[in-house]
């Protein structure tokens, strides 16, 4: 390379060459593993990828979270979620005759119901303080929603 004299432009266009080495799509051959699903935070999808031989391995999870801004119906899609995924735990509990936990998860699933307007309003009011960086009127509105959760 250095050895015969050379001009600028054929320097440059060897080192664009060997540059294009290191640029050029490599491939791995593998697995890839989907799933997805829905549970009280939103919907959630995950993708992995396993080389054949293993040293190699990438999971990427995208997770759509209930925007919760202005709108009810984002926030009231959220408790529906969180209560439907309450009462898939409650069947299984039935299924496994866990009657104790059945009934604390029914408890739980009637008081979500009974307060769901009212946790609708109090985390959009949440989202708003988060989004206005009043922290403190956030842990407050965090407080009460725990509290009517049970």
């Amino acid at each position: 390379m250095f050895g015969k004299r050379r001009n600028f432009n054929d320097l440059f266009n060897m080192f664009n060459d060997m540059d294009s080495m290191f640029n050029e799509p490599f491939f791995i051959k593998g697995k890839t593993k989907s799933d997805s699903g829905t549970d009280e935070k939103g919907d959630w999808h995950s993708e992995s990828f396993i080389s054949d031989d293993g040293t190699y391995s990438v999971t990427s999870i995208v997770r759509s979270y209930s925007s919760g801004g202005n709108t009810p119906k984002s926030t009231n899609k959220s408790s529906t979620n969180e209560i439907n995924s309450l009462k898939r735990e409650m069947e299984r509990c039935v299924e496994d005759q866990n009657y104790e936990k059945a009934a604390e998860l029914r408890d739980q699933i009637q008081k979500l119901e009974e307060n769901q307007d009212k946790i609708s309003e109090l985390e959009t009011k949440l989202n708003k303080s988060v989004k206005e960086q009043d922290f403190e009127q956030s842990i407050k509105l965090r407080d009460q929603i725990n509290k009517l959760k049970g």
